[in-house]
C-alpha cells in the first residue's frame, strides 16, 4: 500500500499563480492567473488540458475571483462563470459549453465551434 496521498497528474502547459478553478462535470476549468490570461480545461478522466480562451486584454487578473452561476432552467451542456474584482474590478460573464463534446469527429467539432462563436459562447 503506498503512502503517497497526492496523485501526480499531468503537467499544466504554463506555470500558474493565483489563478481561480471551477469544477464542471469531469472537467476543471482553469480561469487566468497573475502571469496569464489564459483559460484552460482539465479533462479529469482524460489526463489532459484543453485552451478555452483568453481574457481581454484590458483585464488585470490580480486579485480576480471567479465563480459558477447554478441556473437549474438552463441546459445541463452549458453554464454561466461570472469573473470579478481584479486590479481594475472588472465583472465578466462567460457562457461556456464544454470544449471536449465533440471530441472524436472533426467535422461535428468544426461546426460546434461554429456554433460557439455565434452563441458568444466560451469568451469573457
Amino acid at each position: 500500500m503506498s503512502n503517497q496521498i497526492f496523485q501526480i497528474l499531468k503537467d499544466l502547459p504554463i506555470a500558474i499563480s493565483q489563478s481561480q478553478c471551477v469544477l464542471h462535470k469531469d472537467e476543471i476549468l482553469i480561469c487566468g492567473s497573475l502571469d496569464d490570461s489564459n483559460c484552460y480545461s482539465y479533462h479529469t478522466l482524460k489526463s489532459e488540458y484543453k485552451f478555452i480562451c483568453e481574457y481581454p486584454s484590458n483585464v488585470t487578473l490580480i486579485g480576480h475571483c471567479v465563480v459558477k452561476l447554478v441556473d437549474s432552467s438552463k441546459s445541463s451542456n452549458q453554464i454561466t462563470l461570472l469573473s470579478f474584482g481584479g486590479l481594475k474590478k472588472h465583472t465578466l460573464i462567460m457562457k461556456y459549453v464544454s470544449v471536449w463534446s465533440d471530441d472524436n469527429n472533426e467535422n461535428k467539432m468544426n461546426k460546434s465551434k461554429e456554433l460557439k462563436k455565434a452563441d458568444n459562447c466560451n469568451q469573457w
